[in-house]
């Protein structure tokens, strides 16, 4: 009688089955609650976008058309597999609410509410403690790993829920024993590897485990053959499409960059900080709280339950099952994972969401053996206060380290409606700077014929809808390195000279349309300066954003623009800084034009980062992705503005237009301390 009042009133009991119904509303309301957050996150902007969201809606638009699985560039889709495009492409074509990119948001945000409630439900299941399941739900449901990925129109969301999807339906067949269960398991893995190319992970690791249970190894073996089987065979079709259309069989995934320029132990050091941040808190009270309750969980278990009345064997049974299961998919995937990026075979670093499909399955690992140790403490027979205090420490610590991720999570939230994506270092385009581009505002109201060359096409491409065969490259990320990062002789007449190129392989009546802030927030405006002088180039109009050219084909040779205009500073300009006070750089102001003079520049110094931070005297005058910043930043390198040449280095940088309240400029090699700093004095709107 005792006994049985001691698990109803426990903080960790199961409680009556009755209560079955009231868990599955609260996790259908905690699941909607974890989707309608995903919703918001882009209910200003939109779903976070970058360079593979436009080739899902490129490729979606084409199937829409029914052309097939082609992308923007009008080539077949070989680097992704096709089942997000393809569900985008139903969804838009099914509920007529608009293109693609408008039915990515609905469509993740409703993925992760899938998974929220699938993945509690099994807990709810599986874990003899109400508060443990309750409290999974909630982590996931607030989880930022989980609520970042969700929130960009990408694949991971989709393949996060197929993956947790298979390993349910894996337990559920080793736990039944039921052919459909296995059946299922195995569509889910291929629904996973559907979603992306690294879903081999999970039939693999399905049929691993089925080989590796016990049991008669022919059983087995047509266990694991089966799931292989059903998962492979429409992943070999897609590849031999991709054979059939590349020829090479190295191709059949898309072209990788090389695995030497991005060694093992840089990817497990990224790897690693990726995991460590998934506890920040980003709350200090809240972690030492948490810190100080999970040591009082620990002692007071160890209180309640001696060492020596939990065996390993008493452990392993049955939990030992479920950790193996979730365990050892996490680490299979994450192996798989790291030996694909070592070869080359996936992408140039590792990026939070390649990791999230880690989170659920070591969530689920973790609660898990917190409910097996719980359940171990309450049943010892000594000090059952202690038992109860323990469980008390540990609902207190996992609920201050949710509070803590709800936090963190509801900050994220603010700044994306302000238009700041959290959670990915990858360039977002949605975002105010593109969104609500003046450039972009132009082109709308008049539309281009005969070709665009741009320095970005995905801004374009995203908001403007057209294909490749008018916007081109006018620049290429490696073009950008070769020239800004590498510093030869004439590094700035090389630049001008591969821009003057490019410009004269350019049909009559062509376009080029320059972003200032295309490339990354440090390093803007490259080469924008040398458009607007340039004789092949007739301006058609200079935004805050960027400008706007047409093409001219009967130009004469271009000489470098710097060189009159450096002249004409040094006759009129008035000095704001002394080479005293400035590492030897004379700083002059010309209008809305700041100057730097060195006359003796050593190769080191011209290759420094230039670092230029603008405060206004109006924040209000800020970009809104700056406003929290307190300044503009407008670092640069000296061949984006300027000459390198005969021992000399001088650069011309224009200014906002915008009353200035102070101006604070200096140089620093790439990760060490400023070689030197100066503080120019206020400026008034257009000085």
């Amino acid at each position: 009688m005792g006994s049985s009042r001691t698990t109803r009133h426990s903080l960790l009991s199961t409680g009556v089955s009755g209560a079955a119904a009231d868990y599955t509303l609260f996790l259908a309301v905690v699941a909607v609650l974890g989707a309608s957050l995903v919703l918001v996150r882009g209910i200003a902007y939109g779903p976070g976008l970058d360079h593979d969201s436009l080739f899902y809606f490129s490729t979606a638009r084409s199937l829409l058309a029914g052309e097939g699985f082609f992308d923007y560039k009008e080539e077949p889709l070989i680097s992704w597999p096709p089942l997000y495009p393809l569900t985008l492409a139903a969804a838009a074509g099914l509920t007529r609410f608009g293109p693609p990119a408008a039915v990515a948001g609905p469509i993740n945000a409703a993925i992760f509410g899938l998974t929220v409630f699938a993945a509690g439900l099994w807990l709810r299941r599986r874990l003899e403690s109400r508060l443990l399941a309750v409290w999974a739900a909630c982590a996931l449901a607030l989880s930022i790993p989980l609520g970042d990925v969700a929130a960009w129109a990408l694949s991971e969301p989709m393949f996060i829920l197929f993956t947790i999807l298979a390993l349910i339906r894996t337990d559920t067949f080793l736990t039944g024993g039921k052919t459909r269960s296995l059946l299922a398991a195995a569509a889910y893995g291929a629904l996973a590897w559907q979603a992306r190319y690294i879903g081999a992970a999970v039939p693999f690791f399905v049929g691993l485990l089925l080989l590796c249970r016990g049991g008669g190894l022919p059983r087995r073996a047509m266990q694991a053959a089966a799931v292989w089987l059903a998962a492979g065979l429409p992943m070999a079709l897609w590849l031999l499409r991709n054979f059939l259309y590349v020829g090479k069989l190295a191709d059949v995934t898309g072209a990788r960059l090389p695995g030497d320029d991005y060694p093992l132990p840089l990817f497990l050091r990224q790897a690693g900080g990726i995991l460590r941040g998934w506890a920040d808190f980003d709350l200090p009270w809240v972690a030492a709280a948490a810190l100080g309750a999970a040591a009082a969980a620990v002692a007071g278990w160890r209180a309640a339950s001696p060492c020596g009345a939990v065996s390993p064997a008493r452990l392993a049974r049955p939990t030992g099952g479920l950790l193996l299961l979730f365990g050892g998919f996490a680490l299979t995937y994450f192996i798989l994972f790291i030996a694909a990026m070592a070869s080359g075979g996936a992408s140039d670093g590792v990026y939070p969401r390649f990791l999230a499909p880690l989170y659920i399955p070591l969530l689920m690992t973790a609660a898990v053996a917190l409910d097996r140790l719980c359940r171990a403490g309450r049943r010892s027979p000594n000090r059952r206060i202690a038992s109860r205090l323990a469980a008390a420490a540990v609902a207190a610590a996992l609920c201050l380290w949710t509070a803590g991720q709800a936090a963190v999570h509801a900050r994220r939230i603010v700044r994306a409606i302000d238009g700041e994506q959290a959670g990915s270092p990858l360039p977002n385009y949605a975002e105010p700077r593109w969104v609500d581009s003046e450039i972009l505002r132009y082109i709308r109201e008049n539309p281009m014929h005969g070709g665009v060359y741009t320095n970005v096409q995905d801004h374009l491409l995203f908001f403007h809808n057209r294909g490749a065969a008018e916007y081109r490259e006018l620049y290429t990320a490696a073009d950008y390195r070769l020239v800004a990062g590498i510093l030869q002789s004439e590094p700035a007449a090389a630049g001008q000279e591969r821009l003057e190129a490019r410009l004269a392989e350019a049909p009559e009546g062509a376009w080029v349309v320059w972003y200032e802030v295309a490339l990354t927030d440090s390093l803007v405006g490259y080469g924008r300066a040398w458009l607007g002088v340039s004789p092949r180039l007739e301006t058609a109009a200079e935004l805050a954003d960027g400008g706007i050219y047409r093409v001219r084909k009967d130009a004469p040779p271009r000489a470098n623009p710097y060189r009159a205009a450096l002249h004409a500073a040094r006759q009129s300009a008035s000095r704001q800084v002394t080479g005293r006070e400035s590492g030897g750089f004379d700083i002059f102001r010309r209008g809305g034009d700041l100057i730097y003079i060195k006359e003796s520049c050593s190769a080191e110094e011209a290759r420094m980062h230039v670092v230029l931070h603008v405060y206004p005297a109006d924040r209000a005058d800020l970009p809104v992705a700056r406003k929290r910043h307190g300044f503009h930043n407008l670092d640069f390198f000296f061949p984006e503005y300027g000459v390198v040449e005969a021992g000399a280095c001088a650069a011309i940088r224009p200014l906002p237009d915008y009353a200035i309240e102070r101006i604070e400029t200096g140089q620093y090699e790439s990760g060490e301390d400023m070689v030197w700093q100066s503080v120019l004095p206020s400026l008034p709107p257009g000085a």
